[in-house]
């Protein structure tokens, strides 16, 4: 049988740096050819091409670079069995939500991995890191998760967790796809290999907030946040969503977005946090207002969501409630 094609997409993060020898930190490497030295087996598995696309730490990671990552996989589809992006792990979970968006209806895997210590470093995870992500590139899985550990997670349900080797990501509110061990598992809840005709819409529109509420918080922030632009606000409620209604009330803040045609969502500060804006007053004032609930999205799932509803013209106050990647949990009715 003909070794699987995967293509290996580089677009910078530890994984692919060295240590200055003047300043002692870590920045990208020049030249690809010191990654794919660290991979003479695994060519006897796969057949691996790797590609650059970016080279940047990921805190300069922008929605411009998930279009660019977006639009190589989608002019690559068709020559490739499964596809790897390395990039840092700061920004992985944003990454990895906004691909989800981007190339809906997957019929193959978009793996994306990363490492906390450089390839050449003693004592690097990058290496076992990126050879599993290449693995599952060739197996029975059909969307954009995150490999990394022992872990697999569906990439818009994952945050950064831990700097540790193996907590760095986690998926709070939905359960891991699968785990990597001898052999490696994958669970029935995961999207399989199957047919389906690729959804391609690259394009996120980054003018939006996000504002986190804490006690004291002046209600005035949101009219600045108006006033330069905003075309979506996510609001970071207190427990389930709450917001203030009573001194510094929010509650006019978001009529009057609403009443401009700015969606405000409100998400919440919780770990393991659902959004329920019919729990108590203070949500179900807001909900009344014209806010939007998040569910149980995580905070970058939502970036990314309401990032390319904004981009794609779809109305957001629907497309909140749709489950278009796995990054939702929809009630079904009975």
């Amino acid at each position: 049988m003909a070794r699987p094609r995967i293509c290996l997409l580089f677009c910078g993060g530890t994984i692919g740096m060295v240590q200055d020898s003047k300043t002692g930190v870590l920045r990208p490497l020049q030249n690809l050819s010191d990654i794919i030295q660290y991979f003479p087996k695994i060519q006897k598995e796969l057949q691996l091409d790797v590609k650059p696309v970016i080279n940047i730490d990921s805190s300069n990671m922008n929605p411009k670079d998930w279009t660019t990552i977006a639009e190589k996989i989608y002019s690559l589809y068709n020559h490739y069995d499964g596809f790897v992006v390395a990039q840092g792990t700061d920004t992985m979970a944003y990454s990895a939500s906004a691909l989800s968006y981007a190339l809906q209806n997957l019929s193959k895997p978009v793996v994306f991995t990363g490492a906390l210590i450089p390839l050449g470093a003693l004592g690097s995870d990058g290496g076992n890191n990126l050879i599993y992500a290449c693995l599952l590139a060739t197996m029975d899985i059909a969307e954009v998760c995150i490999v990394f550990a022992n872990k697999i997670l569906r990439g818009n349900r994952t945050k950064k967790y831990h700097e540790s080797f193996v907590e760095v990501f986690h998926s709070p509110n939905f359960p891991n796809l699968g785990e990597i061990g001898r052999p490696v598992v994958l669970h029935d809840w995961r999207k399989k290999r199957r047919k389906r005709l690729l959804q391609f819409q690259p394009n996120f529109d980054p003018k939006i907030s996000v504002l986190k509420l804490f006690p004291g918080f002046d209600e005035k922030i949101i009219d600045h946040v108006l006033n330069r632009g905003a075309k979506g606000i996510i609001l970071e409620g207190f427990g389930p969503g709450n917001i203030p209604f009573l001194e510094h009330s929010l509650i006019p803040k978001i009529q009057k977005a609403a009443e401009h045609g700015i969606p405000i969502i409100i998400a919440n500060q919780m770990e393991h946090g659902i959004t329920n804006l019919n729990a108590y007053e203070g949500g179900f004032r807001a909900r009344k207002a014209g806010a939007i609930s998040s569910h149980d999205m995580t905070t970058e799932a939502v970036i990314g969501k309401l990032m390319w509803a904004l981009a794609n013209n779809k109305k957001i106050s629907q497309i909140m409630n749709e489950d278009l990647a796995g990054e939702i949990t929809i009630e079904k009715k009975a």
